[in-house]
Parts: structure tokens; C-alpha cells; sequence
């Protein structure tokens, strides 16, 4: 007869009606059950931590735009003195993407109570700056805060699903990024300082910091649910396949057991760029194009809004198109590419505006699809994948626009956008069609 355990011999002592658990034989369904309630807890607080940083995050990037118009006005500056403040958010990526192994070794959490303090430091900081070096002080917390928050959302949503996730989470940004222009106008319209406007997004960030705070009883860091790397990886089962479908690393490189890590990392990443660089090259440069239409600057600006509303509505859209199996990134950059046309040829302000609406729309889903790839290539570790996610968008926020600038320089805005989009809609869509797999 084996000899009951200590902790059973107490369990049977204790005359209650719980389960037993003396020789191990009987399960503990109280336990699995209070687990499956801190996994549903857990994810409800990890999406509601995205939701905030992101909702945030579109307020006030797609906000310093304005806030450096009306800064160069109340310093007395030409607004051309101060636009090496709006690569902040660009700066910010490069440096936390080079940081994102270590800065995230401990998990997301830290490094997201971080990015929220920076973040809304920055942005009260810019809001209220009296002289050029807070404000540039100002500018450069918020844009390494933002970035921050950046590289963490990928180390938060990272699984078979995470192109349905991520595509939800950055529906979030592009309809708060709606907001903040618009509020900056009204304030200063109102006879306030529109750059108050940023304060807006303190408390939100605040609360997101200490939130991040908060003791649950799941692990710190996040369960990695990513496939493990390797020709042997278990077959997905119906459904996982399904969600992971269009986001899948095995179908962005043709193969699951062909290209080695580097390579699907590499070709990952190098998507991102160009995802990013598109969108990029009309969040900068689509007001400018919409005045040389004959529109006064402030009728540009608020009209240029069109390509916002068409990402807010593409990135609302985007998660059931994916979970539906529809190959959105071919579709997506064949609609921007023909958006791009609408946008070069013609030179009237409303199919302007229509070809900003359809590139915002097309170029909506790119994103959060590319990243992904990049976050489920099997064997790159989730800090790894969100470092190198963070460096991609950095680049490209950094490079696209200049490049387009000089383009323009040399060939008229116009020539620049059917040289620079349409071929970059084409390679991304070539690379990412879905492929049948040879045997």
C-alpha cells in the first residue's frame, strides 16, 4: 500500500469537498479552471494595455505635424527651423530597436511602465514648452517614449493570430490619429494655445503606466505561442492555420523548412520597410501635393485627413478580411498603387483626395501584416522579432520621406509618387502572394 504525501494526508484531514490530491491521481479542476481564468484575465488586460498605448500612440505622432506649426509661431521661427523635431518618432525607433533584446529581457511590462512615463513626459513637455529647447526636449521624450510603445505591442500580441491582433491594435492609432489635428485647431481656434491639445494623452499614458504596474497572477513576460523552429514543427490544426493564414512566415518564404532564420528574417523585415515607407510618403506628403491642387495650406491640411480616414476604415476592416483567408497585402498594395495613380495624374482637389482615400485604404492592413511574418519566423526570439520590427519602421520613417523629397526635388512631387509607390506596391505584392508549395 503506497504511502500518502504529506499535502494529501492534510487534504484528507481537512474534510472539505474539495478535490484530493494524495497520490496525484485525481486532477486539481479547480486549479485548471482558476487558470483559465487568469489566461482570460491576462489577455483582456494585454489588450486593453495595447488598446491605450496605440490609441496614444496615433494621438500624438500624427499630432506633431501641427504642434511644430504652432510652435514655430509662438517662438518667432520659421517652421522649416524646427522640422528636424518631427524625425523624433523615427530617431526613437532606431534607438529602441537597438536597445529592444536587452530593454525587453525582463519581459514587456517594464519596459511598457517606461515607455508610458517617457511618453507622457514628452507630450506635457511639448504642450507647455515656453522656449525651443524644452519644446525640443519635449519632442525627443515623446518620440523615444512613442517608439517604446512601438516595439512592445508585437512582444504583446505575438502568436498564430497576431496579423488579425496587430491589424486591431492599429485600428486603434489610425482613428485616434484622426483626433488630434483636428482638436490642435479648434483649441487654438478657441483662443487657447492648440498645442494644449497634447495633454489630452497624459492621462491615458499615466494610466497605461501604472496599469503595467499592476500584480496578476500570470507570469510577467508573455507566453510565446509562436510554432518552435526547425523542419519539424507540429502541423497546425484547421483553425490556427486559418488565423495564421496570411501572416504565416512558411508561406512568406515559400517554404517552411527552405530559407534559413536569417533569411526569412531578413526578407521579413526588408517587407516592413517597405510597408512603412509607403505610408509614410503620403502622411508627409500628401498636403503638400494637395496644395499644389490650389488649395490654401489649411484646406490641404484638413483635407489630407482623407488618407487617415481611408486607414482607420482599412485597419477596421483588415482583422476579418484575415481571419477570412483573404490575401490582403496583394489586394492592399495593387488598391495603393492605384490610389498612387489617382494622386500623380490628376491635378484637381477632389480625385486627389479620392486617390488618398484609396491608398490609405490599400496601404491599411500592410503593417500589421508584415510585422507578423517578422514576430512568427520560427527561431527568432519575441524580443528579437519587436527590436528588428522597431529598426524596419525607423528606417523607413527616416528614409521614405526624404527620398521622396529629393525625388521631388529633381522630378516635381507628382513624377516622385509614381516613381517611388508603385514600384515598392509591386515587389511587396510579388513577395507575398500566396505560393502553393512544391513537392
Amino acid at each position: 500500500m503506497r504511502r500518502r504525501s504529506h499535502a494529501g494526508a492534510e487534504s484528507a484531514r481537512s474534510g472539505d469537498g474539495s478535490a484530493r490530491s494524495g497520490d496525484g491521481d485525481v486532477p486539481d479542476r479547480g486549479g485548471t479552471a482558476r487558470d483559465g481564468q487568469g489566461d482570460a484575465r491576462q489577455e483582456r488586460r494585454v489588450v486593453r494595455q495595447v488598446g491605450f498605448a496605440q490609441a496614444a500612440l496615433g494621438f500624438t505622432i500624427n499630432s506633431l505635424g501641427a504642434c511644430l506649426v504652432l510652435l514655430a509661431r509662438d517662438l518667432g521661427a520659421h517652421p522649416g527651423e524646427l522640422a528636424w523635431l518631427s524625425s523624433s518618432f523615427g530617431a526613437g525607433l532606431l534607438v529602441v530597436g537597438a536597445a529592444g533584446p536587452l530593454v525587453l529581457r525582463p519581459g514587456p511590462r517594464p519596459a511598457l511602465f517606461s515607455a508610458a512615463l517617457v511618453a507622457a513626459a514628452g507630450a506635457a513637455l511639448l504642450a507647455v514648452a515656453p522656449v525651443a529647447a524644452a519644446a525640443a526636449a519635449g519632442a525627443l521624450l515623446l518620440g523615444l517614449g512613442a517608439a517604446g510603445l512601438v516595439l512592445v505591442t508585437p512582444a504583446l500580441l505575438h502568436g498564430p493570430d497576431a496579423a488579425a491582433r496587430l491589424a486591431r491594435a492599429n485600428a486603434a492609432a489610425s482613428v485616434s490619429a484622426l483626433l488630434g489635428p483636428p482638436a490642435i485647431g479648434a483649441l487654438d481656434a478657441a483662443g487657447a494655445n492648440g498645442r494644449l491639445a497634447l495633454l489630452l494623452a497624459v492621462p491615458p499614458l499615466l494610466f497605461l503606466a501604472a496599469d503595467s504596474r499592476a500584480r496578476t497572477a500570470a507570469a510577467p513576460g508573455v507566453r510565446d505561442r509562436r510554432p518552435p523552429a526547425g523542419p519539424r514543427s507540429p502541423r497546425p490544426d484547421a483553425g490556427t492555420a486559418g488565423r495564421a493564414r496570411d501572416s504565416s512566415p512558411a508561406q512568406w518564404s515559400g517554404g517552411g523548412s527552405g530559407p534559413s532564420v536569417g533569411r526569412r528574417a531578413a526578407v521579413a523585415w526588408a517587407a516592413i520597410v517597405v510597408a512603412v515607407s509607403m505610408e509614410f510618403c503620403f502622411t508627409i506628403w500628401a498636403t503638400t501635393r494637395l496644395q499644389d491642387t490650389g488649395l490654401t495650406a489649411a484646406a490641404a491640411a484638413a483635407t489630407a485627413t482623407a488618407f487617415l480616414v481611408g486607414m482607420a476604415a482599412g485597419r477596421l476592416a483588415a482583422p476579418r478580411l484575415i481571419e477570412r483567408e483573404v490575401p490582403v497585402v496583394p489586394l492592399g498594395c495593387g488598391l495603393a498603387a492605384a490610389g498612387t495613380l489617382l494622386v500623380a495624374l490628376t491635378d484637381a482637389p477632389v480625385p486627389v483626395a479620392a486617390g488618398l482615400l484609396a491608398a490609405g485604404l490599400g496601404i491599411a492592413p500592410l503593417y500589421p501584416v508584415t510585422l507578423a511574418r517578422l514576430v512568427q519566423v520560427p527561431g527568432l526570439t519575441t524580443a528579437r522579432s519587436a527590436a528588428y520590427g522597431a529598426l524596419a519602421s525607423g528606417t523607413a520613417i527616416l528614409a521614405a520621406p526624404a527620398a521622396l523629397a529629393a525625388l521631388g526635388t529633381a522630378l516635381g512631387l507628382r513624377t516622385a509618387f509614381l516613381v517611388a509607390v508603385p514600384p515598392l506596391a509591386v515587389v511587396l505584392a510579388g513577395a507575398s502572394w500566396p505560393r502553393t508549395r512544391r513537392r
